[in-house]
């Protein structure tokens, strides 16, 4: 991966064709995933074979170090097999980047004795802290932990006193898995194979350079003093890493439409080939168009956030919430585009051996997480864009 003979536009490329050839292994293996509650040994397996659990490692540990733009269609790609599988890449690339954002020390702790080693997060901030030498000391229960199974380190947040005079803000706090137990309490309607658990922590130091405000990480590299850093970990943190977690919406729906316009040209009902009805010719073609929508308004975000940091430009306050919005739409634009074709199904599409009916559960779990929330992202973009302060950080 570290080869300096290949070009990274070759990296890439590797990657996504490697991603392609996986997908329909992912999807064999789809339900077995979802019957587990969490990735296959062999998921895992097949992801370090292929080198696509170090998408966004940074290359002095021989990572691929991949721009966010590509990075994000190749974890699409990885959904259209299966959604479980897009959902937890994304979330270790995700923390790929999150982890380049703190100091150099941090990333040395997870991946200079261990290249291949996988982190998993839980962000909903605790409270319990104790200041001890050279760092905090942090107790509690972090939920919605997806991969937390396969992981070697966390990501948790905690709220530090490490605000203006003193004050509590939230912090990401990279700990040892091995001071976490796993509660195993997910047994959900979808995306049931990410495994997103519950992690019971007791009393975990935290030294203090694997402690990051969530402030700084959304600031960008020049608040966080990373003006010589690699591009990728320049990024502000909200505003362009989450489409990590948007982009398997894209897949799941992409994988569906073509499944659904594949069934349905060679089905006939009543004597009558359906495709000849103009009512379906329409379903297609709008849900068609959102999913191009949705994968358009990614690679043009992403693309314009990785430009702005080669030039060494930091994105200003409407880009940011202008990625925001859009990494909320693009997922609601593909749920209601997989409702459109879910619903052409009829009554095949309800039977539990049907791979559809779980796209159709996955992608409606997928667009609950906060970060992907409508209402939170439309209107933060509307204030911004009408002169009026953002009632949220998550610009």
């Amino acid at each position: 991966m570290s080869d300096t003979s290949v070009t990274p536009m070759a990296i890439t490329q590797d990657l996504k064709a490697r991603a392609t050839a996986l997908v329909p292994v992912l999807a064999e293996r789809a339900s077995a995933t979802e019957e587990l509650r969490r990735l296959p040994d062999e998921t895992i397996a097949d992801l370090k074979a292929a080198g696509l659990h170090r998408i966004c490692q940074p290359a002095r540990f021989g990572g691929a170090e991949t721009p966010l733009d590509a990075a994000c269609d190749i974890v699409a790609e990885l959904a259209r097999g299966c959604s479980s599988t897009g959902w937890v890449t994304g979330v270790y690339t995700d923390h790929q980047i999150l982890i380049g954002m703190f100091d150099d020390r941090a990333a040395d702790d997870v991946w200079a004795d261990d290249p291949d080693a996988l982190v998993s997060a839980g962000f909903t901030p605790g409270r319990n802290h104790e200041a001890v030498e050279g760092g905090w000391r942090i107790s509690g229960t972090w939920e919605w932990s997806s991969g937390c199974d396969h992981a070697d380190w966390l990501i948790l947040g905690n709220l530090l006193p490490t605000g203006e005079d003193g004050a509590l803000e939230p912090n990401y706090c990279l700990v040892s898995r091995d001071v976490a137990v796993i509660d195993d309490n997910w047994h959900v309607m979808g995306l049931a194979g990410t495994g997103s658990k519950n992690l019971m922590v007791e009393d975990a130091f935290v030294p203090d350079y694997r402690a990051l405000p969530f402030r700084l990480a959304g600031a960008g590299g020049a608040a966080r003093g990373q003006a010589d850093a690699p591009a990728l970990y320049r990024l502000p943190h909200p505003p362009s890493v989450p489409f990590m977690l948007a982009v398997p919406a894209i897949g799941i729906a992409e994988s569906l439409l073509e499944a659904v316009t594949a069934q349905m040209a060679g089905r006939s009902s009543r004597g009558v080939c359906v495709a000849e009805h103009q009512t379906l010719q329409v379903h297609i073609a709008e849900a068609a168009a959102q999913i191009d929508a949705a994968r358009l308004l990614m690679a043009r975000d992403t693309g314009e956030a990785m430009a702005a940091m080669y030039a060494g430009r930091e994105l200003g306050d409407l880009e940011r919430v202008r990625n925001r919005r859009d990494q909320a739409y693009l997922v609601r634009e593909c749920r209601v585009a997989v409702d459109r074709l879910f619903t052409t199904l009829g009554g095949q599409g309800i039977f539990l051996d049907n791979a559809l009916q779980r796209k159709f559960r996955d992608i409606h779990a997928l667009s609950g997480h906060f970060a992907l929330n409508w209402d939170v992202a439309a209107t933060t973009y509307g204030r911004v864009a009408l002169g009026l302060e953002p009632l949220t950080h998550l610009k």
